[in-house]
C-alpha cells in the first residue's frame, strides 16, 4: 500500500442509504490515511428517482460538485472515488468523457483509484441504466485508472445475517446471476460485485448493508480489512 497518497476521497453511497450511514467509514479512513474524506449528500428522494436517466444526472451532478469542492479545498490534482452498491456502478459512468443526457463529467481526468463495495456490476438481469454502463464501459475500461472491486460473502443462515437477508438472499442472487446458490453479501453475488479485470478483494463474513446483518462494508473493522488489501496507484 502506498502510504504517500494524499488524494482526497469521495464516497458515493448506495440505493436509499443516506450519507450519515457512512460516517464510521469516513472517520475510519481519515484516521487510517490522514486524507480528507467527503460523502456525497444523496437523499432517499434522490435515490427514488434513480430509475431514470434524469435521476442519475441529479446524483452525478452532486458527485461532480463534491469533487470540485474537494479539489479546491485540498488543492489536490487528483481524487479517489469509493462507491457502495449502485453508487459504484454510477461512478463508472462518471469517469466517462462522453455525453450522457447532454452532461459530460470526464471524471477520468481527475480520478486515480475507483473502489467499489458490493456493486452489482455484471448481471444477467440488470436495470436498463446499469446494463448500459456495463456494456459501454466494461471492466477496467479506462486503463489509466486503478479499479478495485470488493465483494462480501456471508453464510445466509448464520447468526450474522438479519431476517431480511435470510428471506431475500437466494432470490436476489438468482435474479442477478441466475444462480441462487452462489456466494455473496446477502444481496449481490460475487460474480456481480467483482468487476472484470479489476483488483478483486473478497471479504468473508461481510453483508451488503446495515439492514442485512452485522459487519457490512462500512463497519469499522471491515473498512480496515478492505483498505489494507488495496493496491493503491
Amino acid at each position: 500500500m502506498n502510504q504517500n497518497i494524499k488524494n482526497p476521497i469521495i464516497i458515493l453511497g448506495g440505493f436509499l442509504i443516506t450519507s450519515e450511514a457512512y460516517n464510521h467509514a469516513k472517520n475510519t479512513i481519515k484516521n487510517i490515511s490522514g486524507r480528507q474524506v467527503y460523502v456525497v449528500d444523496v437523499t432517499r428522494g434522490d435515490w427514488l428517482k434513480s430509475n431514470s436517466a434524469e435521476g442519475w444526472i441529479n446524483i452525478l451532478n452532486k458527485v461532480n460538485n463534491q469533487v470540485a469542492f474537494a479539489l479546491k479545498e485540498t488543492k489536490a490534482k487528483q481524487i479517489d472515488l469509493i462507491g457502495h452498491s449502485s453508487g459504484g456502478v454510477m461512478l463508472r459512468l462518471y469517469l466517462s468523457s462522453e455525453p450522457f443526457q447532454n452532461a459530460i463529467y470526464n471524471g477520468q481526468s481527475t480520478t486515480r483509484n475507483l473502489i467499489t463495495l458490493g456493486s452489482p456490476h455484471q448481471a444477467v438481469k440488470a436495470t436498463k441504466l446499469r446494463r448500459f454502463v456495463d456494456e459501454k464501459y466494461p471492466g477496467n475500461f479506462f486503463k489509466h485508472i486503478n479499479y478495485v472491486s470488493i465483494g462480501g460473502e456471508v453464510e445466509i443462515n448464520s447468526r450474522q445475517t438479519s431476517l431480511l437477508t435470510k428471506l431475500i438472499a437466494r432470490n436476489s442472487y438468482k435474479s442477478i446471476s441466475g444462480d441462487k446458490n452462489e456466494s455473496g453479501d446477502g444481496l449481490v453475488p460475487l460474480s456481480s460485485s467483482l468487476l472484470k479485470n479489476s483488483q478483486k478483494i473478497i471479504l468473508p463474513k461481510t453483508v451488503h448493508g446495515g439492514i442485512f446483518g452485522k459487519n457490512w462494508y462500512g463497519s469499522i473493522s471491515k473498512v480496515r480489512e478492505w483498505w489494507d488489501q488495496i493496491n493503491w496507484k
